[in-house]
């Protein structure tokens, strides 16, 4: 009756010590990959256990022995000593971030970076979604100058010039990983990396080894089966690893996977973790990059705050948890970010706005303007437009402001069965080029939805009812500096959007141009040059796919599409 006992205890401890010399090796090439130390803990005591029972037999001891290397092998390795990042400046792009969440949860780090630090409202500008955002916290520039109006833009879109545009021309090695409108990459002429952001239709990537991170966050998209293929064998398990990926995010994916096999989790909790998943891959190939290629200045953007703040910002007034989730898993970059950093690195944080309950009439707010045909008509109609949502508002952005003319004179034509225009136009005062969109009449009942009519069509064309988005963007958002040269505890006034760029050229020591109306804060701004476009032409992107974008995560993220979140989020 004890041999069985015996045997799986030996051939427990030969696991043991396979396992802890497997990680051990690959922890020697890639020093962050082992980042769970409890495991030897766990181990150390179980050597420990079997210590009484050495004297009883042979197999006793080497069962002993087995475990104690286990141990020293796993814990030897469980904590990295690759020192402070060379990075000059860390920006930490945290989509959707508002104090009002920051301030309310237990986020140690955010608190302690304020304390040390400097902090404000980053103050968001019309029309508020986030590529025209993030492309005006780049560049510095109104949208009437860089153009970016829409989802359906590339990176060669954007006619002026950016951050890092700025810093590879002053010769400065650049990271880049995830900022909006930044596909296709392109190689960075002082070295560096860049991994296009969701918005991306392909795996392109700069270093090319990188594209493995592309490759798994398409997988699950029809158009791309033979990536789907790729991203479920072993052979990306190792490029993931081989870019960065830890132990603790494989083990969590790995862990989802099986559950989600046996078990149904509900929506929420599937949204939830696919979005942590991917935040935690981002986490690790970003900040294993840094040390990798040492670029001199750096960004991530991490989006779980906003895209479950579109879904579940009820459910955390409520006090659930899945929004609760990312910004605590945001408050563990930041802190690792800060810990890693060296004396003279900054770090700067930014959110693009902030966010608030979905606000609007009808049947309790509960209803969504719809997309697609709208879209259709005025492209057949008048000529290109992109209509994106933004809560109950539909932004239309056209190329021009002269073409934006023309949809508003066609506009009135869209009448309900009274005869009365269906929509209220509204301008942007900093954009000519885009149209607001909001229902002349948000009393939006099922009895409506069925008789009524909007330019001789359906009603349920051009909206819906829905309880599915609950979070919509609101104008306060995030910035707060710390490191080197930054006042501790010191208050920003408000922040215009348009400040961001020269106060991250600040940052890096890098000049911003004449061009810029904004100014910077925190840091001294070196003196300016007369412009930066000229840059613009010169810069040559790698490949590409046309204009397509990753149209299912815009659809689950309430940007476009029939108001109904996906029913499977894209994975990680």
């Amino acid at each position: 009756m004890t041999r069985v006992p015996r045997s799986l205890l030996r051939g427990a401890s030969l696991l043991a010590l396979a396992s802890s010399l497997t990680v051990a090796m690959i922890d020697a090439t890639h020093p962050m990959f082992n980042d769970v130390p409890v495991v030897g803990a766990v181990l150390a005591v179980v050597a420990v256990a079997h210590l009484p029972f050495t004297a009883r037999s042979k197999a006793a001891r080497l069962s002993a022995i087995a475990w104690l290397i286990a141990a020293v092998a796993w814990g030897s390795t469980a904590t990295d000593r690759l020192g402070p990042l060379p990075a000059r400046l860390v920006v930490f792009g945290v989509d959707g971030a508002t104090w009002r969440v920051i301030d309310h949860e237990p986020l140690p780090n955010f608190r302690a970076a304020a304390e040390q630090g400097a902090r404000g409202d980053l103050i968001s500008m019309e029309p508020m979604f986030s590529p025209l955002l993030w492309t005006t916290i780049a560049s510095g520039r109104t949208v009437n100058d860089h153009g970016v109006r829409g989802f359906h833009v590339q990176a060669d879109d954007c006619k002026v010039a950016r951050w890092w545009d700025i810093a590879e021309a002053e010769g400065r090695s650049v990271g880049l990983y995830k900022w909006l409108v930044d596909y296709p990459p392109r190689a960075f002429e002082h070295g560096g990396f860049w991994v296009p952001s969701w918005l991306a239709p392909a795996p392109e990537t700069w270093p090319a080894r990188l594209s493995v991170v592309k490759e798994v966050e398409l997988a699950n998209r029809l158009r791309r089966k033979a990536v789907g293929e790729r991203a479920a064998s072993f052979r990306v398990v190792v490029r993931l690893v081989d870019a960065g990926a830890r132990l603790s995010t494989l083990t969590r994916a790995g862990a989802w996977r099986l559950r989600e096999r046996l078990l149904t989790p509900d929506e929420a909790t599937r949204n939830t973790e696919m979005q942590l998943i991917r935040g935690a891959l981002d986490r690790d190939v970003f900040i294993a990059q840094l040390y990798a290629e040492k670029p001199a200045v750096a960004s991530l953007n991490y989006y779980a705050t906003d895209g479950l703040a579109h879904l579940y910002w009820d459910r955390y007034e409520a006090g659930g948890g899945e929004l609760r989730a990312a910004y605590h898993q945001a408050d563990s970059i930041l802190g690792e970010l800060t810990a890693r950093l060296g004396p003279e690195g900054r770090l700067l944080v930014v959110s693009d706005h902030g966010f608030q309950a979905m606000t609007g009439n009808g049947t309790a707010g509960q209803f969504l303007p719809l997309t697609d045909r709208l879209a259709e008509r005025i492209r057949g109609h008048v000529g290109p437009a992109d209509v994106t949502r933004v809560g109950h508002k539909l932004v239309v952005g056209t190329p021009s402001p002269a073409d934006a003319e023309r949809v508003r004179v066609w506009l009135p034509t869209l009448t309900d069965s009274r005869g009365q225009p269906f929509f209220k136009i509204g301008d942007y005062p900093d954009d000519a080029g885009s149209l607001a969109l909001t229902l002349a009449d948000e009393q939006i009942t099922s009895d409506r939805l069925r008789t009524d009519t909007v330019g001789g069509e359906p009603l349920d064309r051009y909206v819906t009812l829905t309880a599915s988005y609950t979070g919509m963007h609101e104008e306060r958002g995030v910035i707060l500096a710390w490191g080197a040269d930054v006042p501790a505890g010191s208050r920003l006034p408000d922040v215009p959007l348009l400040d961001a760029a020269p106060t991250i050229l600040a940052g890096a020591d890098l000049p911003a141009s004449a061009q810029m109306p904004g100014r910077a804060h925190v840091w001294a701004e070196r003196r300016r040059v007369p412009e930066w476009d000229s840059l613009v032409p010169k810069l040559q992107f790698l490949g590409g796919e046309g204009t397509d974008v990753n149209e299912e995560m815009l659809k689950a993220l309430g940007y476009t599409d029939d108001g109904t979140p996906a029913s499977k989020a894209p994975r990680p």
